[in-house]
């Protein structure tokens, strides 16, 4: 069944993609998890900088 989550096209430079394809590899992540991971964090970062 296709995922009904909305999907984001990402242009990454050749050393980003290199790098993150490595991090992903090395934690046994797809390279999407490790994105979405990295995400989520820096949403929640954010969220918890906006309130008083």
């Amino acid at each position: 069944m296709p995922s009904k989550k909305p999907r984001v096209v990402v242009y990454l430079d050749p050393e980003m993609n290199d790098f993150l394809r490595q991090w992903a590899e090395d934690e046994r992540r797809t390279l999407n998890n490790l994105i979405t991971i990295l995400l989520e964090k820096a949403v929640e970062e954010k969220k918890d900088k906006k309130l008083p």
